[in-house]
């Protein structure tokens, strides 16, 4: 019996606005994930919540018709084999939100069944209103399925979601035609160092193109995909989560404010676009061939190869400090999530869901769509399609070297307080040691 989609597009807001929206079902599954039942759940209903942006919604995808969405075919697809279950699908503007969302709804009693949240402290944070689904997961998921690490609790060892089914990767994102005929070729020679790549954005702008674009107002995305790979690379991992216990202090911390003026000489010396902290159209610009590069993550990657063309397509690491500690790398990994909320009365059923989700086969149809370096380990670029020469399969070359997120590993107060500042101090209006300093006061009051 096949059961319409229920789709909602709603934006997210963070005084809870869908608390009528949400809610779990009201019978008992009989089906067991864990033990590969296949028994279906006689009229149940569960409510998932997925993000728009950089998750299982691509900007092309976001387009169409909601019902031609791979995640709403998923659903379909799921329903079909499950006569009787429902799923409603919420869409989130954007991530940020929805976790401040789903624990008002948490705190509130009307939590969805399932959350598509951020990895690492974003989650961890939310621990409380989560379920430990590490009983659950089918031993094939845990053996065919990386980044369980970013959803393992790191204070109860508690697994607390699916990762997405794909490894996000931080990169430039780069316009051929336009770096070949500022004389460089970025295939045979990328900038790998930072005097390198000031030379190749002088070339650009020389010849009357912006030669980074970006939109880090209301959340640094320039900041979190390429500043952070700049802070890792030259302070480690461990200072940083040193800083954030206050064991150590942000503002005697090198690497950060070495990264942060850095950050800000971009924009200083004409290689970001002057109105990064207000702009909203940096990748409307870039497709449109008015930008040579822009910092993004692997889920853009067909939307820009359609509209430019997959040959004028390419991706480059972001360059190294002089000295730096780690190189040749970049930001990423598992991102994002699906929660089981602790409130849902049917678990089992939200399990068979998620395996279903990140199963080989579902991977497959959603790599279609978008072409990701995947989570399961037993899909190769050969098996997606990817040419040899394309950016997708140097994505895959770059996932074996990666540092993760900075942001998801930052402590949840701290991370606010980062986010939020960062474009203080991409503008000007704050300094990087004052920025690092605020940051030791909100280290500070989380350590009491």
């Amino acid at each position: 019996m096949k059961k319409a989609i229920s789709v909602l597009l709603v934006f997210v807001m963070l005084i809870g606005m869908t608390l009528a929206l949400t809610g779990c079902g009201s019978t008992k599954t009989t089906s067991s994930a864990a033990s590969g039942s296949s028994a279906a759940t006689t009229n149940a209903k569960l409510t998932l919540w997925i993000n728009g942006k950089d998750s299982y919604i691509s900007p092309d995808e976001q387009k169409l018709s909601q019902d031609q969405w791979y995640i709403s075919q998923a659903i379909k697809r799921f329903e079909d084999a499950n006569p009787g279950v429902t799923i409603e699908l919420v869409v989130s503007a954007d991530g940020e939100t929805a976790h401040q969302t789903f624990k008002a709804d948490a705190v509130a009693g009307t939590a969805p069944d399932m959350a598509n949240l951020w990895t690492g402290q974003y989650t961890f944070q939310l621990e409380d209103a989560i379920l430990d689904i590490k009983d659950l997961i089918p031993a094939d998921d845990k053996k065919n399925i990386t980044g369980w690490d970013a959803v393992t609790s790191t204070n109860t060892g508690a697994i607390l979601g699916y990762p997405t089914s794909d490894n996000q990767v931080c990169f430039f994102l780069y316009n051929k035609t336009i770096i070949k005929e500022c004389g460089l070729d970025f295939e045979k020679d990328p900038p790998r160092t930072i005097d390198a790549f000031n030379k190749a954005c002088d070339a650009i702008a020389a010849k009357g193109y912006q030669p980074i674009a970006s939109d880090d107002g209301s959340f640094p995305w320039f900041g979190c995909y390429v500043m952070n790979y700049w802070w890792a690379q030259q302070s480690g991992v461990d200072r940083i989560v040193s800083n954030c216990a206050g064991k150590t202090k942000f503002a005697d911390d090198a690497g950060l404010i070495s990264a942060l003026t850095y950050y800000r000489k971009t924009m200083t010396a004409g290689y970001l676009n002057s109105d990064a902290v207000t702009s909203t159209d940096s990748w409307n610009k870039f497709c449109q061939g008015k930008v040579a590069m822009t910092p993004q993550v692997s889920s853009v990657i067909g939307d820009a190869e359609k509209a430019l063309g997959a040959d004028n397509i390419g991706v480059i690491l972001p360059p190294d400090f002089d000295g730096a500690k780690i190189t040749n790398s970049t930001i990423g990994g598992p991102g994002q999530d699906i929660v089981i909320s602790k409130a849902t009365k049917n678990p089992d059923l939200c399990i068979k869901f998620l395996s279903f989700l990140n199963s080989k086969d579902e991977v497959l149809k959603f790599e279609k769509v978008q072409q990701k370096v995947p989570t399961r380990t037993d899909i190769t670029a050969a098996d997606i399609g990817v040419s040899d020469t394309s950016a997708t399969a140097k994505l895959f070359k770059f996932s074996g070297n990666m540092v993760f997120w900075i942001d998801n590993t930052l402590t949840s107060d701290v991370c606010s307080e980062y986010c939020s500042q960062m474009p203080m101090v991409l503008s000007g209006q704050m300094t990087p040691e004052d920025f690092a300093k605020d940051l030791d006061g909100i280290a500070a009051k989380s350590a009491k």
